[in-house]
């Protein structure tokens, strides 16, 4: 069995609070049960460190992994492409980014080129099964629904990053995403937000299906804050024909990850292909959807969610 969770971290920099990062030190070991991947958005460095090039985070994770060791957790390890520095969207100075944890004691990773913010992962076809030709890399970065297009709109965004891992003589593939935001003033800026998050489920569910294509059987998770509920045109845009939402498998009651104002709303999601699909569970811990007013600060504003799969 293999555990993989994702986890909107909120704008999580090096200088977060000890008594944050305690916290979500916490989550990973005693919530989440320290799973072998841990997926997670919202990855910031200041702009104030770097105005120039990429912008790397490698504190940030040291900080985070620091804390789910002092949580009891195990030495996990962490791969990123760094985003260029006021390229990829959300709150502005903060170059937030997706990244991965995993635990490397119950995974490889193999590591394969040196991949730049603007360099594309392809899928190359290798004794019968495909293997990314940049691991990690990032899914077409340049395409403009992410780097954003002024005539369509659209603001820069944050790119989804592509990983391959080494699970028990097989190759599991791991995408992580964190589409547009749905943020808007007016209803024309949601309109034009919303046709850029469906061009973005669109190229990463390509990604993803040309990786079935090649291997029919091959283990893929595209996972993350998809900033869209079960059963909106993003989610249908991003399944296809082959992926299934494991959050589609909870009662309607449980299946949220953050509230906006007091609605409970699903925005954070794992799609399995058809070889997961099998055994596979999902549980939302709700740590901050139903944090009581007026308690401790939570430590993000939304929940993470965790998936067990059977890998065989």
């Amino acid at each position: 069995m293999l555990t993989i969770a994702t986890f909107n971290l909120c704008n999580l920099g090096a200088d977060a609070s000890p008594k944050r990062l305690e916290r979500l030190g916490a989550i990973v070991v005693d919530e989440l049960g320290v799973p072998d991947i841990l997926a997670v958005q919202e990855i910031a460095v200041p702009s104030r460190w770097v105005v120039d090039g990429p912008v790397p985070a490698d504190e940030t994770y040291q900080a985070l992994i620091e804390a789910i060791s002092v949580a009891g957790g195990p030495g996990y390890d962490f791969r990123e492409v760094a985003p260029l520095a006021q390229q990829d969207g959300g709150m502005v100075g903060a170059n937030i980014r997706v990244g991965l944890l995993f635990n490397p004691a119950r995974l490889g990773f193999p590591d394969r080129g040196q991949a730049g913010p603007d360099d594309r992962a392809g899928i190359l076809f290798s004794e019968g099964h495909p293997q990314l030709t940049l691991n990690p890399g990032r899914i077409d970065p340049l395409h403009p629904a992410f780097t954003g297009d002024d005539h369509c709109h659209w603001m820069p965004s944050r790119k989804a990053l592509a990983a391959e891992f080494a699970w028990e003589g097989q190759r599991l593939f791991v995408i992580v995403c964190h589409l547009k935001s749905m943020r808007s003033q007016v209803r024309r800026e949601a309109d034009y937000a919303k046709k850029q998050r469906h061009v973005q489920a669109e190229i990463v569910q390509g990604f993803a299906a040309d990786l079935l294509a090649c291997d029919p059987q091959a283990v893929v998770v595209v996972l993350g804050d998809l900033n869209d509920i079960p059963g909106s045109k993003t989610l249908k845009l991003l399944k296809g024909k082959l992926f299934h939402n494991l959050l589609d498998d909870l009662p309607h009651q449980h299946c949220y990850t953050r509230r906006h104002g007091h609605q409970p709303q699903a925005l954070d999601h794992i799609l399995v292909s058809p070889a997961l699909r099998h055994g596979a569970t999902v549980r939302i811990p709700h740590l901050h959807s139903d944090a009581a007013p007026g308690g401790p600060i939570p430590a993000s504003d939304h929940d993470p969610v965790v998936a067990v799969l059977e890998v065989s």
